[in-house]
């Protein structure tokens, strides 16, 4: 699978899982429950480190290769 095809599945991931974030909020809106603005918030930051899961799921072989910690080099070289 091409980069291409994998953005475009993790778009669609992302969006599936923002469409059950809000339609989890409105029925439980429509049911009467009002949820207090901080579950709001907690909800909308576990949206968020989901898609981020996401995203790094997906580009993790191209961060894979990456050296971000090269080896120390000894004094004097």
């Amino acid at each position: 699978m091409g980069i291409f095809e994998a953005v475009i599945r993790a778009l669609l991931y992302l969006c599936c899982v923002a469409l059950a974030f809000f339609l989890c909020v409105w029925v439980l809106g429509e049911l009467g429950v009002a949820l207090p603005y901080m579950v709001l918030n907690i909800l909308k930051v576990m949206f968020v480190l989901i898609a981020i899961l996401i995203l790094v799921r997906l580009f993790w072989p191209v961060l894979a290769g990456a050296n971000w910690f090269p080896p120390r080099r000894p004094p004097g070289t």
